[in-house]
């Protein structure tokens, strides 16, 4: 994902104009009152319409869009991103019906994206005020070059997470599948299964607070709740988490060996590969000495989880498990 100081919330990636066989003409770029549309329109979160003749049917995605639009019955035909054939969020992917289009951030094959005849490329972006890089691109130069030949469809990964999933769904129905039925469906009513269930621990650990943390070699990173998807939906759902105090967007940074600046009952931390492992930060001597990790009310933030029912309902109810059993230690 971007490596910039205002999307960190979500990535924090160590990472910090040869034509295209596209198979039917297209319009980008439009704003949101285009009115010649034909065949096959889509409005994306960044207000620019997508016009094809047809139906798009080679998608290319980004790592966590891929993830999403595969839960939501879409199968890209490749994917990009920072090594995709191990992010856990694609864990169970068909790579045998996808092609690697990227595996370094940044890095798009432009003749992979040739050979699998990509007419409609998803990702995920931030808006920021210098305008709307999309994940997985190196630069803007680099997304209007490849955004001139396949269009790009941007859903807003600031946006709490149930919209999210609304807007992938919106254009997976758009892309011809059925979202009412099967199992759509079935992972819908799980998910509403899964916030009742938080829903419900949160009530029974209302007393307690609990604040969300990343980390690296020299600094530990504590959330706030309001700039980050999942945790917004956490909130609603009643978890009580506290949030940094700063004028910093996503995180407030601290040092370690301040690490008692935000008193909690319970921590949950990045579990991405890409932080430091949370054994490597109980073995400082200032966190190790928290209530909550003395308490081990230590347990796995899943950040970036990708937006869909599935990948949702599952954190959603991992994370009732891990809090379920805390209790007040301050």
């Amino acid at each position: 994902m971007i490596e910039n100081a205002l999307e960190r919330a979500l990535t924090r990636r160590q990472v910090l104009a040869a034509g295209f066989a596209v198979p039917a003409v297209l319009l980008v770029g439009c704003g949101p009152d285009e009115h010649e549309v034909v065949g096959w329109r889509f409005v994306d979160d960044r207000k620019k319409t997508v016009t094809l003749r047809r139906r798009p049917t080679h998608i290319v995605a980004y790592n966590t869009a891929a993830a999403a639009l595969f839960h939501l019955g879409v199968t890209p035909v490749g994917v990009f991103g920072d090594d995709p054939a191990a992010e856990p969020a694609l864990a169970g992917y068909p790579w045998t019906e996808s092609a690697l289009i990227g595996s370094v951030y940044g890095e798009i094959d432009v003749a992979k994206l040739r050979s699998v005849k990509a007419d409609l490329i998803v990702s995920r972006w931030y808006p920021t005020p210098g305008g709307s890089l999309v994940f997985g691109f190196k630069d803007l130069e680099q997304q209007k070059t490849i955004g001139s030949q396949v269009p790009i469809v941007g859903i807003n990964g600031h946006a709490i997470a149930t919209k999210q999933i609304e807007r992938f769904v919106d254009l997976v129905r758009a892309l011809g599948v059925n979202t009412e039925s099967g199992a759509i469906a079935d992972s819908r009513s799980e998910f509403g299964k899964a916030k009742e269930t938080l829903s419900a621990v949160a009530r029974r650990t209302a007393n307690l607070r609990i604040i969300a943390v990343s980390g690296d070699q020299n600094t530990l990173y504590v959330a706030k709740v309001a700039d980050d998807a999942d945790l917004r939906l956490y909130a609603q759902l009643g978890v009580p988490l506290a949030t940094a105090r700063t004028s910093e967007p996503y995180w407030d940074t601290v040092r370690w060996e301040h690490a008692d600046k935000y008193p909690a009952d319970g921590i949950l931390y990045d579990a991405r590969t890409l932080t430091m492992p949370v054994s490597a930060a109980k073995a400082i001597p200032a966190f190790a000495a928290l209530p909550a990790v003395r308490a081990n009310q230590i347990g796995s933030w899943r950040v970036d989880t990708p937006p869909s029912y599935q990948a949702y309902a599952s954190a959603m109810n991992e994370l009732a498990t891990t809090i379920g059993g805390w209790r007040k230690v301050m």
